[in-house]
């Protein structure tokens, strides 16, 4: 009998490193590891590229060494978020990763805003780009790269340099026809040091070199590395919520919402529509927040009294809807969709002394899941008829159950292995195993609109009515 080849799929997180083997369908093997972040000051957010690398081998190692007794390995793909560093041409890091959350440069936001026409998240690259030559620019010459992370790993697995063109389309402004915007042309220090060649999703990058391949314990120098995709977008195809009039949540340390349609006009608030992402005929929406399961974890964190969130769960089971008032804006790393701003901080309002720390997870559960439907009541006409969660925010039934009240709709419950399996279906279709990435049929669990449905409309209606009073005058201007 032929054994079916294996894909190995990896997910670049920002709290670690995730990674599968895949084969037709199943997965044969999954791995983990941590990732540290550092917070240096307000609105900073920092990992270390050597650890990253290593991490990446590590995972990456064991899964290859679970799955050989399951087939060959034909193929790697890879999903990250848009986090970016300076390295030599030699592969040499020459700065730390600036991650796709760190907001300092939302002076720059403005600066780039002005270009492209509407308000910029700091979040995005352009700005952190701008942020990087005011301050070093001396590395800003021909010996050096300005790439995302994954641009880098893929030059540790293939010797090669490119840009990511799911990522220059979704997060750099790049147009069409070409892998910059319009406007580049107005920054040639920045453009200079930005890699020439770029490889579409999915689309054959290299293969394996014989370096990286000792190091990762293949036995085969003919691995495939197939192009990138942003990591909320290999969840979308690895949940099979590529269809129109559905909406792929992704609940991690941020919140993700990707809109698919088969045509959508510009959103205000709203980034894009992007033109065929996953070439299978459908345009994309995206918009979230840059801290909401990571809001979560503060309140583990500084709150929990070393109780697990499973705990604190059960807990905040026990409070009614509307947590006796009190209220809590997660926009602890700034705001992205609606009104995108850098500035912006959360806010815990209505404290008293009767509320208690499962009043406040539930809170947070109850301003993220309002956060959600914000975004959605943007699209105008029913446009969301579907719902598909991914993350590791589905291992909250409260947070989904609460998710499902204040949406009005019910929520397809995809596994956490959808990521992952988003990246190894890249590597598939790279290989040619595979011919479309909207081909996952599941028939996930779901979740219903509960009986408190009803009260879930009125206490949106008042995070829609205090939201305004927690943000800076400007970021109220923008989103009007």
């Amino acid at each position: 009998m032929t054994q079916h080849p294996i894909y190995i799929g990896v997910d670049v997180g920002t709290q670690g490193l995730r990674c599968i083997g895949w084969q037709n369908g199943r997965i044969v093997a999954r791995n983990s590891i941590t990732l540290i972040t550092t917070n240096p000051r307000s609105g900073w957010a920092v990992q270390s590229a050597s650890e990253i690398w290593e991490a990446f081998v590590t995972v990456v190692k064991l899964t290859i060494e679970q799955s050989r007794p399951y087939g060959e390995v034909r193929g790697i793909g890879l999903d990250a978020t848009s986090s970016i560093m300076i390295v030599g041409r030699d592969g040499t890091p020459k700065s730390e990763v600036m991650l796709w959350m760190d907001v300092r440069a939302g002076q720059y936001a403005q600066t780039i805003g002005g270009l492209v026409g509407r308000p910029e998240s700091a979040e995005l690259p352009w700005a952190k780009a701008l942020w990087l030559y005011d301050n070093y620019p001396h590395l800003f010459n021909e010996l050096n790269y300005l790439v995302e992370v994954v641009d880098w790993i893929n030059w540790n697995l293939t010797g090669e340099w490119t840009r990511s063109r799911a990522s220059a389309l979704l997060k750099w402004h790049a147009t069409p026809r070409s892998d910059l915007p319009e406007w580049a042309n107005l920054f040639p220090e920045i453009v200079q040091c930005l890699p020439t060649k770029s490889v579409g999703v999915a689309e054959k990058l290299g293969t394996v070199s014989a370096r990286a391949s000792n190091q990762l314990g293949l036995k085969s120098y003919d691995i495939i590395v197939a192009g990138p995709i942003i990591d909320a977008y290999a969840g979308a195809i690895g949940s099979g919520a590529i269809q129109a009039g559905s909406m792929a949540l992704i609940l991690g340390s941020s919140t993700c919402e990707l809109f698919h349609d088969y045509s959508f006009k510009p959103t205000a608030g709203l980034w894009g529509p992007f033109d065929d992402v996953y070439q299978v005929g459908l345009d994309v929406l995206e918009a979230g927040q840059p801290s909401t399961g990571s809001v979560v974890r503060w309140v583990e964190r500084n709150m929990g009294n070393s109780r697990t969130l499973e705990e604190l769960d059960k807990m905040a089971l026990e409070i009614e809807p509307g947590c006796g008032g009190l209220r809590v804006f997660p926009a602890f790393q700034g705001i992205r969709s609606p009104w995108p701003n850098d500035r912006a901080r959360g806010a815990i309002h209505g404290l008293s002394l009767g509320h208690s720390v499962a009043h406040v997870i539930r809170a947070v559960y109850e301003g993220t899941s309002a956060d959600i439907r914000r975004v959605m009541d943007t699209l105008k006409g029913g446009a969301t008829r579907r719902i598909v969660a991914s993350g590791g925010g589905t291992n909250s039934k409260l947070w989904l159950q609460i998710i499902a009240d204040i949406c009005g709709l019910p929520l397809e419950i995809a596994d956490n292995d959808s990521v992952t399996r988003g990246a190894a279906m890249l590597a598939a279709k790279a290989d040619g195993y595979i011919s479309q990435l909207n081909d996952l049929k599941v028939a996930w669990p779901i979740i219903q609109p509960s009986e408190r449905m009803g009260i879930y409309q009125d206490i949106y209606q008042k995070y829609l009515a205090e939201f305004p009073t927690f943000m800076p005058s400007n970021c109220i201007n923008m989103s009007g």
